[in-house]
């Protein structure tokens, strides 16, 4: 009897527990309800991107469809000059971003969108892409393993492409392009009462006291003004100064957002001038980069897995071969996109390049998945990466911009492919030097 008892009380506790784990599965946890965020945001901004490149092109030549001569130069000058000022707001404001997300993620996220917004109206440069998914990463690294990290990351940025695909198109259905504007600042509100009700203000992370840090706090007492803002600035790349084996990963996303920071306008500019294409056009164009990199993401983070896990590919926790696949992954996206830049050259290859520009799209999202799960301090990871990239960022309308306002035959498309091949063999180094 005592044994029938034990049985019983043994099958009870493990239906109890299988109970459990089924009621946890369907808990939507803290850090995916920060997914829909990028979405929104992302079609607030692409709501306006084809009719804003429009809208300048209007302000500098007589026939807005049909530059020329000193009218090209111009348009393209004052489009990388608008890109450079937005990056720069990224990269002045990163440290203290990092400051505000670890206070609460929800005023970041916040502070982002009304910037943007207000960027939408034309009356400030709105800040840098790059915060909002550095904003975002720090809420996704919060998760418990390196595979649901890389699937969020994956997700939020498969669900910004989405939001770049469809914003254009809708667009298109509305009567005016002034209307874009309004919309894009009604999704701007809605994004942010979102993230109010919705997103968690918390950031669950160890603190790591680095010697650097320490160094930091000591002598910020004694430096003057000036220096203690540069320093706060700068403060996230002192990962770089504790982990240098890292740098590598950050100098190649430093050259990949060199060329992807531009890319989209040097494309838009590009066949604006050279082949006449309208707002519709591009926008039918930026629908179809941004479809082509969801469905690469989605592929990639949800497909591949489970089809390794029904092969029984599936490899150990304590295997490096899924970071492997985010190294793999990167590099590939990469290399489409230098095989983009060099088919961008007629009319006719320029859906196809631009379906290889798509997936290049996802190589940030693979880099940080790789990098982020070797450390404890995942934020601080992110950070540093962020920095890279909106430097890249800010650097791209300064080597591309002035090189396609001087050379609008489209040459500007090597320079990036140069670029880009620089940035997959610091890529591969660093994964040589993580894992040698």
């Amino acid at each position: 009897m005592h044994s029938t008892s034990t049985c019983d009380q043994a099958e009870e506790a493990s239906l109890l527990g299988h109970a459990d784990q089924r009621n946890r599965n369907c808990v939507v946890s803290d850090e995916s309800k920060a997914v829909p965020v990028s979405f929104l945001a992302s079609s607030a901004l692409h709501m306006t991107a084809a009719s804003s490149v429009w809208a300048v092109a209007s302000l500098f030549c007589e026939d807005a469809d049909h530059c020329q001569g000193e009218e090209t130069r111009r348009y393209a000058a004052s489009v990388a000059t608008a890109t450079a000022l937005a990056n720069a707001a990224g990269l002045l404001t990163l440290g203290y971003m990092k400051r505000v997300v670890h206070w609460d993620v929800r005023v970041g996220l916040v502070i982002w969108l009304l910037c943007r917004a207000v960027g939408a109206l034309g009356v400030v440069v709105g800040a840098s892409d790059n915060l909002l998914h550095f904003t975002l990463n720090v809420i996704y690294v919060q998760a418990t393993s390196p595979e649901t990290i890389s699937m969020l990351m994956g997700s939020s940025l498969a669900c910004y492409m989405v939001g770049m695909a469809l914003a254009p198109l809708s667009a298109g259905w509305l009567p005016s392009v002034e209307w874009t504007f309004f919309v894009a600042i009604g999704l701007f509100i809605i994004a942010i009462v979102y993230v109010l009700l919705v997103v968690s203000g918390t950031v669950r992370e160890p603190q790591v006291h680095s010697a650097t840090a320490s160094l930091s706090s000591e002598t910020t007492t004694i430096r003057k003004a000036c220096t203690s803002r540069l320093a706060e600035i700068l403060s996230p790349a002192g990962f770089f100064y504790e982990y240098p084996g890292t740098i590598l990963f950050g100098l190649s996303l430093l050259l990949y957002n060199m060329v992807q920071g531009y890319m989209i306008n040097l494309v838009f500019i590009f066949t604006s001038l050279q082949f006449g294409f309208s707002p519709a056009n591009n926008g039918s164009l930026l629908s179809l980069i941004a479809v082509t990199a969801a469905g690469y993401l989605i592929f990639s983070s949800f497909v591949v897995p489970k089809v390794l896990s029904l092969a029984g590919r599936t490899p150990t926790r304590q295997d490096t071969q899924p970071r492997l696949f985010d190294l793999g992954a990167a590099v590939l996206s990469i290399l489409s996109q230098v095989a983009a830049a060099l088919f961008l050259s007629q009319s006719q290859q320029v859906y196809l390049a631009a379906s290889l520009l798509a997936v290049g799209l996802a190589t940030p999202s693979f880099v940080k998945s790789f990098v982020v799960v070797q450390f404890e301090a995942k934020s601080r990871v992110v950070a540093a990466l962020a920095l890279m990239e909106t430097t890249g960022g800010l650097l791209s309308p300064v080597v591309l911009g002035p090189w396609q306002a001087n050379h609008p035959d489209g040459s500007a498309f090597y320079v990036a492919a140069v670029i880009l091949g620089v940035s997959v063999c610091c890529l591969v180094a660093g994964g040589c030097v993580r894992h040698s």
